[in-house]
């Protein structure tokens, strides 16, 4: 029995352990061959070389059609980097001063992160996975064309590993979705991305495989990092660290997945890339996270296993689904309600057939809390129809929401103001219904010798009422900082100078 290692993509994390079975090599077999009878005195031929020529020329034209897609959707792909530490410099705040030298200086200074992202709407949003940017204090993507843009993270889900950026940019070639139907195994497979952080110059790499498994899942990665990696896409398209966030295509262009994990390869052995597959929910989370909307998940407080023969014949179920109640934890809506027990066999929740463990762990996290959840189980040879009411599921990382969104900027870090925030009492300034809030502001920031303290709210920057991270993003992007004005709720404007 060896040891491999799982790792997601960014940032060359290693993360996980998993068992394999070594086998023994494969003996080649030589392939069959027709002998066509001679006829009219000629020569006799195999009709592999028929085969052949034929191939030839099939492999030809895939080739081409590979070359088309590359031109098609590499526009679409770009390459992530990200500073662990914060990075408080004005030019790395605007596409005009940044291309890959000057982002290669910025980065020396800190701890880096790369990975992968791509494009999902025109106005400049990106989707990557969660774990490539969540500790991120600054990101920069670079594009296939070689442009440089700082991005702000503006919505993320730990939980399901997603992450939707924001560049200050217009027009932009996004991707397709392909159909969720519409993948099989044994289909193509073709991976673009930053494999080792080798494209952060721009030129995506670009490999091809096919789809060699689906619903697969990696428990003891998503134990360890409190995520949800099952219902995965298996490809032999080659992927490595660096890949993570970016997206796997079938032949038409459209994504199928998201590059999220990978077994290491070792000596002898190629490494087993997996991705999240597109999935309706995938894309409404997506959607959410667009909008800055908090994705919440289900919690029913059970220990389940997929149900055996015996489990299913015991409580009475005929088809072969379900899942075996292991345990019921304290404190939990589970225990609360004493309506679920040991050794009783969930089969359906909210009218949606449960197949087997993982698959309750989906459904259950997609049943949500408003309302209560309409549960089918077998207990004792009989099906008992129950509602139980899930509590939101408590994650040990923050996920990005409107609501959290930040921008660092001159040693001030800035963000929305809170819903019940009142102005101090005493202060000159009036409740404030647009701006940004002074969250914190370092010694250094130019600000403070204009007064500029932590609870203060910034309405104009440059001359431009700001609402939003969104807008203040858009506006250093575009707007010369020799003398940037800054308006604060309740002061007269402060002018500082501000070195390009």
């Amino acid at each position: 029995m060896g040891k491999r290692h799982v790792a997601r993509l960014g940032g060359f994390i290693a993360s996980a352990l998993v068992g394999f079975t070594l086998l023994g090599p494969a003996v080649p077999h030589a392939a069959p061959l027709q002998i066509i009878s001679r006829a009219y005195g000629g020569e006799a031929v195999l009709a592999s070389d028929l085969d052949n020529a034929a191939d030839t020329l099939e492999l030809a034209g895939l080739q081409q059609k590979f070359e088309r897609i590359s031109r098609r959707v590499a526009p679409c792909v770009v390459s992530i980097s990200a500073a662990c530490s914060p990075v408080d410099s004005t030019e790395s705040l605007r596409t005009e001063t940044l291309n890959h030298e000057r982002l290669e200086v910025i980065l020396e200074r800190t701890t880096r992160m790369v990975g992968t992202g791509f494009v999902i709407d025109s106005d400049g949003y990106i989707l990557t996975n969660e774990h490539v940017v969540g500790e991120a204090e600054n990101v920069w993507i670079t594009t296939d064309d070689r442009k440089v843009y700082p991005a702000l993270v503006i919505g993320s889900d730990p939980r399901s590993d997603l992450a939707i950026l924001k560049i200050p940019a217009k027009n932009l070639p996004a991707v397709r979705f392909a159909a969720y139907d519409s993948l099989k195994r044994g289909q193509w497979a073709i991976a673009l991305g930053n494999p080792y952080g080798l494209a952060t110059e721009g030129e995506q790499c670009m490999s091809v495989g096919i789809v060699s498994a689906l619903d697969r899942s990696l428990p003891k990665l998503s134990k360890k990092e409190n995520r949800l990696y099952n219902n995965l896409i298996q490809t032999t398209a080659q992927i490595n660290p660096g890949n993570s966030g970016g997206p796997l295509f079938d032949l038409n262009g459209d994504v199928i997945g998201i590059n999220t994990a990978v077994i290491l390869p070792e000596k002898k052995t190629n490494g087993i890339g997996f991705a999240m597959p597109v999935t309706p929910r995938l894309v409404q989370a997506i959607h959410d996270l667009k909008e800055g909307r908090e994705i919440v998940y289900g919690y029913m407080g059970v220990m389940v296993s997929t149900a055996t023969e015996h489990d299913r014949q015991v409580a009475g179920v005929t088809n072969a689904i379900g899942v075996r109640v292991d345990g019921v934890e304290g404190d939990s809506p589970a225990s609360d309600t004493a309506v679920i027990k040991e050794r009783d066999v969930i089969v359906q929740i909210n009218g949606e057939i449960v197949r087997d463990s993982d698959h309750f762990v989906r459904v259950i996290g997609a049943a949500g809390v408003e309302r209560p959840a309409k549960i089918s189980l077998y207990r004792d040879g009989k099906m008992v129809e129950t509602e139980l009411t899930l509590r939101r599921r408590q994650l040990s990382t923050a996920a990005v929401t409107r609501e959290s969104r930040r921008f660092r900027w001159q040693g001030m870090l800035l963000g929305p103001i809170p819903a019940n925030w009142q102005p101090p009492k005493g202060s000159e300034q009036n409740q404030p219904t647009r701006g940004l809030m002074v969250i914190g502001i370092t010694d250094s920031s130019p600000f403070l010798k204009d007064h500029i303290i932590q609870g203060d709210v910034i309405t104009a920057v440059g001359g431009k009422t700001i609402a939003d991270v969104l807008e203040l993003q858009k506006v250093l992007n575009e707007v010369s900082l020799a003398n940037c004005q800054v308006s604060v709720a309740g002061r007269q404007k402060a002018v500082v100078q501000v070195a390009d």
